[in-house]
């Protein structure tokens, strides 16, 4: 089996990957995503904001934009406009935002699963080779990599782009230092509830022992998400009756939403805040959630994967001086992680109900970034 010799080999086609892979692409570089899309990690309907929709269209993806606004594929239902927030956080009284006052417009509810698809299809339309595999091994040949894929397969690279989301795979080959916030589960499950089915708003309650999101993903199912201490949630993963509890007890969600009738399945996922001390070296980047993963309070995955990805394409495409792209690259996403960092801790040290709950005094406790 011979060596396949490319420009720029990428880890993971989620949404950080394949903008990337297209931009390069587009850029007239050989690219190739290496990934199994088809053992995702499950995922639900999230809320694609409108400062990313607006991003997509900066780079030229107008149809794949208006393929979510207006068409239907199939079995597909077309995305629907998201009226903005509505969150139960310091108090039980209702504070809603409306997203008619956004000055990028609405965002849209999408099915995750059906919009990583476009974003590949854009990505191979521009001529990116995507091969179902993993790496498992990557050495650095002179000036180039030398990557090895789980069926014996050998590639040659000038870039390597860890895109593997939150795993982090080639971090981890590589050996890179990663730093993570405050253990942070989040446990999802589908349910219906008994009042206000066809209101399209992202519902944030904060709870006692952690908050809860809930929100609207077709006109027949819902999505509930309670994120908790690992300890916490290994009870709710084993125990229905908790889930009821936690409705009950939240006397505003209860009063909006009613009763709830879950799905069986319960999906859980880490989702504490991760980052890296060093986003690039020497022929590799990283972006997406592999260089810096939000706490879902934050409401920003989305854009910063598509952001990160596009950035991760400029700093490769501009390295013939790479100390100075380096410098530039690790100067923005520095300034991203103390924004962040500083509005996740702000959010957080709203909620004083519970100061006294270890899930609220470790979350309103400030991370050192630097």
């Amino acid at each position: 089996m011979g060596t396949l010799n490319i420009d720029v080999c990428i880890a993971g086609s989620g949404p950080a990957g394949t903008i990337a892979a297209r931009q390069l692409a587009q850029a007239g570089l050989s690219v190739m995503l290496i990934d199994r899309p088809a053992h995702k990690t499950h995922k639900f309907g999230e809320t694609l904001p409108s400062a990313a929709i607006r991003l997509l269209n900066k780079l030229g993806l107008f149809s794949l934009t208006g393929q979510l606004q207006t068409a239907s594929h199939s079995n597909v239902s077309h995305s629907e406009r998201v009226g903005g927030n509505m969150t139960f956080w310091g108090s039980n009284i209702l504070s809603t935002t409306d997203s008619i006052h956004d000055p990028y417009g609405f965002g849209l509810r999408i099915d995750r699963k059906h919009f990583d698809e476009l974003l590949r299809k854009e990505a191979l339309a521009q001529g990116t080779i995507l091969y179902p595999s993993d790496v498992i091994a990557l050495a650095k040949n002179n000036e180039s990599w030398l990557i090895e894929l789980e069926d014996g397969k050998m590639i040659q690279a000038k870039w390597v782009v860890d895109a593997t989301g939150r795993s982090a795979k080639l971090i981890r080959l590589l050996g890179i230092q990663r730093h993570r916030g405050v253990p942070l589960v989040a446990l999802y499950r589908t349910c219906t509830p008994e009042k206000n089915l066809k209101l399209n708003r992202t519902i944030i309650s904060a709870s006692q022992h952690g908050w809860i999101y809930a929100g609207k993903i077709n006109d027949h199912q819902w999505v509930v998400g309670y994120h908790t201490t690992p300890k916490t949630a290994t009870q709710f993963h084993h125990d229905a009756k908790q889930w009821q509890q936690i409705i009950r007890n939240n006397v505003g969600l209860y009063n909006l939403l009613g009763n709830f009738e879950f799905g069986k399945d319960v999906f859980s996922h880490d989702v504490r805040s991760s980052w890296l001390e060093q986003p690039m070296g020497q022929g590799w980047v990283a972006c997406g959630d592999a260089l810096l993963a939000f706490d879902p309070i934050a409401g920003q995955g989305l854009f910063n994967a598509i952001y990160t990805g596009m950035k991760a394409a400029e700093t490769i495409l501009s390295s013939t001086e790479y100390t100075h792209h380096r410098a530039d690259y690790l100067t923005e996403i520095n300034q991203i992680i103390k924004t962040y960092e500083n509005r996740r801790y702000l959010l957080y040290k709203q909620e004083q109900r519970w100061s006294e709950n270890p899930f609220w005094q470790a979350h309103q406790t400030i991370t050192k970034t630097t």
